[in-house]
């Protein structure tokens, strides 16, 4: 897509504190739309679950914990970026890297009503801007999101044979989602050659 064919009122800034409830909406929402799967037996409470707690008791965590994330700078540019459209978010993403200067794309995720509209690209496109193609990226997909691992296919990601650990401490009752690693390999400059 040629950023001509982007929608034109699409701006990506820093998220701020006032946009922590936001994203963990979009956040939500993406999920129940991605990741309930009847063949694996994972519905959308499960999902819903996943995300919320059993009461929603991880919302207002959630929000408190992004609230402060946002109020901090590391000095290093990688922080939470939003989408708007019109002033509204309709969709963000974490580039991030490691303790063990591993960069990852660690979230892209667009309001389902703003989906294939280019949102996505042009977060991904931030996430690449910020952590460079001089090293390989990497990332983690749910297994049988098809959209989503299509999307990172065409900009030239490749499936790794790395196996994805289950998060540590994760309560019982929440239901375990089958993970892949994808990696988008550095670019090589074959000038000094």
């Amino acid at each position: 897509m040629d950023k001509s064919d982007y929608p034109k009122e699409v701006e990506i800034e820093r998220a701020v504190p006032d946009d922590a409830e936001i994203i963990c909406d979009i956040r939500d929402r993406a999920w129940l739309k991605a990741y309930p799967n009847a063949e694996l037996g994972i519905t959308a409470d499960d999902i819903r679950v996943n995300a919320q707690g059993r009461d929603g008791e991880f919302v207002p965590r959630r929000i408190a914990h992004l609230k402060k994330q946002f109020t901090q700078d590391d000095g290093s540019g990688l922080t939470t970026f939003v989408a708007k459209v019109e002033g509204k978010v309709v969709g963000y993403v974490e580039p991030i890297i490691d303790e063990q200067n591993k960069r990852y794309i660690s979230a892209i995720y667009v309001d389902p009503n703003n989906q294939r509209g280019g949102v996505g690209t042009q977060l991904y496109e931030k996430a690449v801007e910020l952590l460079g193609e001089d090293q390989d990226i990497f990332l983690e997909v749910v297994s049988y999101n098809q959209n989503a691992i299509e999307f990172y296919k065409k900009r030239g990601f490749e499936q790794t044979e790395a196996i994805v650990p289950e998060d540590e401490g994760r309560p019982d009752y929440m239901k375990s989602l089958p993970m892949i690693e994808m990696v988008l390999k550095a670019k090589t400059d074959h000038t000094s050659l």
